[in-house]
């Protein structure tokens, strides 16, 4: 198992085990913190993009996440059948998605579908709407 592996199974762990209200807490105390575990979980979604599956279309997906160090910001770019993730905020993304830390982890481990934590609330968009749908149709995350 690789140490990405095994980071990101310690994370469906922590998920899995601690209270959401807890959770940032939890995180927060983990080796490199927040931004240790969203840089992880963002590698993950890149590493489940499908470029069949996007064929011929792009696009960028600004996450804004919410934690008590502050706004967290990360974005995905599709394009050419490529995939890519960055910190920051991109300069024209075509749809953003408002998540708090919690949720967006839960969300990345794949223990809270996308689908739900809008239906719920829990997730917030703003632009496109087609373009929310996309994350559920270019990457193949399996939930667990």
């Amino acid at each position: 198992m690789s140490v990405q592996q095994e980071q990101v199974t310690e994370l469906i762990e922590l998920v899995e085990e601690v209270p959401s209200k807890k959770l940032e807490a939890a995180v927060a105390e983990r080796e490199g913190g927040l931004d240790a575990a969203l840089t992880l979980v963002f590698e993950l979604l890149v590493s489940e993009f499908n470029p069949a599956k996007a064929a011929g279309q792009k696009g960028v997906f600004q996450f804004d996440i919410a934690s008590t160090e502050g706004q967290k910001l990360h974005y995905v770019h599709v394009e050419n059948g490529t995939c890519h993730t960055d910190k920051g905020q991109h300069e024209s993304p075509d749809i953003t998605i408002g998540i708090k830390f919690p949720d967006m982890m839960a969300m990345g481990v794949g223990k809270l579908p996308g689908a739900k934590a809008f239906l719920t609330g829990k997730l917030k968009l703003r632009g496109s709407p087609l373009m929310g749908t996309k994350l559920g149709e270019w990457f193949d995350h399996p939930e667990v």
